[in-house]
């Protein structure tokens, strides 16, 4: 059973007010739910289906049973965030990071504001082995639950993510995303750490950010289209800049 405050509470949490008063926020899915289960983060609560339980027992039984609670599946859909639940819901408080290393590689998000694409980004990062990520001011939340969805558990893996003003990533090679950019194919490689910076679906790279890049890069087109999705465009550019 699950408590009429409980549900408040989970319900609270679809709203980023709530997600910072509470300090805490809403994962769903067997893979971010394993993820966080094998790193030390603060699992608060988990409700479950029947069904889920039957069908994931190795998942379950690594959960304490005083933490998981069995709910219908009606009572899910109602406290998920989502159009349609994976049959799992958990609440962890949200990790409380310290200041960036700056002797590690960083990607800055400039007015991101679409949840897949923040969510792509950070798989994308971890993938390449970025583990910090900084956000300027009119960023989607990154822990809003369609970022964290469609993140997978990356933010389990991640180092550090905060909002920063690009100007305070002191002694970084600042680099940008930008179609007039030389081609990623001619970038010759860095001899220090870096930071990539990449701007919002709508606009690109903000007027306030391209004063301050070191240099420009762009990913050659090849065939049709006007532009890349921010999300595919980071991965490329991360490929690139690790090798």
């Amino acid at each position: 059973m699950i408590s009429q405050n409980q549900k408040k509470l989970i319900r609270s949490l679809h709203k980023k007010k709530f997600r910072e008063q509470h300090n805490l926020f809403i994962i769903e899915g067997i893979r971010s739910l394993q993820e966080a289960l094998n790193t030390k983060s603060q699992l608060k609560l988990v409700v479950s289906t029947e069904e889920f339980s039957k069908n994931n027992p190795n998942l379950i039984n690594q959960l304490d049973s005083i933490q998981n609670k069995t709910i219908s599946k009606t009572e899910l859909n109602y406290l998920s965030p989502s159009t349609s639940s994976s049959g799992i819901l958990a609440i962890y408080k949200i990790p409380q990071f310290k200041n960036p290393n700056w002797e590690e590689n960083i990607i800055f998000l400039d007015q991101v504001a679409d949840p897949g694409n923040m969510g792509t980004i950070l798989r994308s990062a971890c993938w390449f082995g970025i583990s910090q990520v900084a956000l300027s001011d009119g960023c989607v939340d990154p822990f809003n639950p369609k970022v964290v969805r469609s993140a997978m558990g990356a933010h389990f893996r991640l180092s550090w993510i905060g909002t920063i003003e690009l100007k305070d990533l002191k002694d970084l090679e600042i680099i940008g995303a930008d179609l007039r950019g030389i081609g990623i194919d001619t970038l010759k490689k860095i001899p220090k750490n870096w930071v990539l910076a990449m701007g919002g679906e709508a606009h690109g790279l903000s007027n306030n950010v391209k004063a301050q890049l070191d240099q420009t890069i762009t990913i050659p087109k090849i065939g049709m289209g006007e532009s890349l999705n921010v999300g595919v465009a980071t991965g490329i550019l991360l490929y690139r800049l690790t090798q």
